[in-house]
């Protein structure tokens, strides 16, 4: 599974530790909370596996969600993910405690898939269906059909936004942030953020009324 190959990855990338790991879910305050997040990065400053370990379990499923919906390729975000763990376990001592843990783990996320989606402009962008999903009891072929078909659309959507629309509308729609840390994540204003996600909804919505589908974000 993607979770075991980007776990294998850090392992063997996470010099000096002797082992390290990568998968998680959520935010800070939801997953584990400030002083506790901050409490494993001090744990990884020291040399500590388990903090590094804690701190993938904590977020990397929130960071590979991230990564998957700005790059639309499962491949480079599992690669994604193990970048910004690596970094984490390198850069610990770069974390100032000005911003939330979970801001300066997004924050790092954005620029690796910034960089990456510079480095791959104009190779083709392949969108990616849900893989792995059970229908649910009952669920007829039809359903399940329009049911991917609804998910990539939306994903076509968010390809066609500027890479800053889609940073700030994924940020906000799909992990919940607040506007003030998502400028924080960015390293922008409130009202640039604002602006950001309104072009990005105006855009989308400009789309859809063209003929796609209706949107919804949470697909």
């Amino acid at each position: 599974m993607s979770r075991e190959r980007v776990r294998r990855g850090i392992i063997h990338g996470a010099k000096p530790f002797a082992a390290g790991n990568v998968s998680a879910v959520g935010r800070e305050g939801v997953a584990g909370g400030l002083s506790d997040d901050r409490t494993l990065l001090e744990r990884i400053r020291r040399g500590d596996a388990g903090g590094a370990e804690e701190l993938f379990e904590r977020y990397a499923p929130a960071l590979l969600r991230f990564a998957d919906r700005m790059l639309s390729d499962r491949d480079s975000a599992e690669e994604v993910t193990q970048e910004v763990f690596v970094k984490v376990i390198s850069r610990a001592h770069q974390y100032d405690g000005r911003a939330a843990v979970s801001s300066w783990l997004f924050a790092i996320a954005a620029n690796a898939c910034r960089d990456r989606r510079r480095r791959d402009r104009g190779a083709a962008v392949v969108p990616l269906d849900s893989v792995g999903e059970l229908p649910a009891r009952g669920e007829g072929i039809e359903a399940r059909l329009a049911g991917r078909e609804q998910r990539a659309a939306v994903r076509r959507a968010l390809e066609s936004l500027s890479d800053e629309q889609r940073e700030a509308l994924v940020l906000a729609r799909y992990h919940g942030l607040p506007y003030v840390e998502i400028a924080r994540v960015l390293g922008i204003s409130v009202g640039a953020v604002k602006t950001r996600i309104f072009r990005a909804i105006e855009n989308l919505k400009a789309r859809f009324s063209e003929g796609e589908a209706s949107w919804n974000a949470m697909n």
